[in-house]
């Protein structure tokens, strides 16, 4: 059993259902007016969290380095600069801070990946609900130790990355104080169902005690409700109005128009799932039940045999759960052929208990 960490008022972890974070990331572009309405149809759905990235500065890529990006859309590939990629979508803060407020006014809570140390520093100004950290920041020590010691809870994406990585920056994040939250992100962007490896989820869990969830960079919905039923606490996926453009990352983002039907299976797929506890069922309808009939007319001080007997619901007489309790025991009076047989009849009911013994 994990333990849980809440995300504003939405708690994580096993003894809660699967958490489903709506993802817009920068898909808007710098265009703050479609951020604040991809917000809106998100809130409208039912979305329980918000999430976006803090990409205020594209200093986290140098520049003139020759580094590209390759990223698979809806029609195929683009290779981009990946400093010039980045340009793209850098948006001031004050910018962010009104995704913020409304998220405050909707009182829904908000997550942002961070790529800086100023990013971390502006979600503890807005009082954001938590911290994502990227797969590829998994050995940024530093910047793992101060989003921990922001008081926020982290969530860090684990993809391609060895085990003993993962444990030390666990280690690193809870010993600095931190609530942690590790998504399982498989690969690249679309990933496969063959290379989800679902059961990393419980291995996870079972290592490291806390709440594990899935990064879904899947084309679809089906991973969703794969890793639901794997154990999955929480379930980060990109949302936006057309999956089929040509930008990088939206390809394996489910449309708005999607969201309140993927909400919906994956709280069944969650009730699904129940406790894992072996229930008593006193008022359960048993009239499916078999019970003893003569197949044929038996008569009194006869030794019942199976082949007098076939059975037939309901269970009128004698259940088919007791057939060898009163096997070879003298029958006590005539039973006409298709008649119930009764305890009366093998003499053991109506205080003849042990009758014809």
């Amino acid at each position: 059993m994990t333990d849980t960490v809440h995300l504003g008022d939405v708690p994580v972890g096993d003894s809660h259902p699967t958490v489903f974070v709506a993802e817009i990331g920068s898909f808007f572009k710098k265009d703050i007016e479609l951020a604040m309405e991809s917000l809106s149809r998100v809130a409208d759905a039912g979305a329980p969290v918000f999430k976006t990235e803090i990409l205020h500065s594209a200093d986290v890529v140098l520049p003139d380095t020759g580094l590209t990006h390759t990223y698979s859309h809806a029609s195929g590939k683009k290779t981009q600069d990946y400093r010039a990629l980045i340009e793209e979508r850098v948006t001031p803060l004050k910018d962010y801070e009104r995704i913020f407020r409304a998220c405050a006014d909707l009182k829904m809570p908000i997550i942002a990946s961070v790529f800086d140390f100023s990013g971390v520093d502006f979600m503890k100004d807005m009082k954001a609900a938590g911290i994502k950290l990227s797969r590829n920041y998994i050995n940024h020590l530093p910047l793992l130790e101060y989003a921990a010691k922001s008081g926020l809870p982290v969530i860090l994406d684990v993809g391609e990355a060895y085990f003993s990585e993962t444990c030390r920056a666990t280690e690193l994040i809870i010993g600095a104080g931190a609530p942690m939250i590790l998504n399982h992100h498989p690969g690249p962007t679309p990933s496969l169902a063959a290379i989800h490896n679902l059961r990393l989820i419980s291995t996870y869990k079972q290592a490291l005690s806390i709440p594990v969830g899935l990064s879904c960079h899947y084309r679809g919905d089906l991973m969703l409700y794969a890793a639901t039923i794997a154990g999955a606490n929480l379930l980060e996926k990109g949302i936006c109005a057309d999956p089929d453009q040509p930008e990088a990352d939206i390809v394996s983002a489910a449309p708005f128009s999607d969201l309140p039907r993927i909400l919906e299976n994956v709280r069944e797929c969650w009730l699904a799932l129940g406790d894992g506890k072996v229930r008593q069922w006193p008022d359960r309808d048993v009239s499916g039940q078999a019970g003893m009939v003569a197949d044929k007319g038996i008569a009194k001080g006869a030794t019942l045999k199976s082949t007098d007997v076939r059975f037939a619901w309901p269970s009128v007489g004698i259940s088919a759960e007791h057939f060898r309790l009163v096997e070879s025991r003298t029958v006590q009076r005539d039973v006409e052929e298709g008649a119930p047989i009764t305890w009366e009849d093998m003499g053991l009911g109506s205080g003849n208990e042990g009758a014809g013994e």
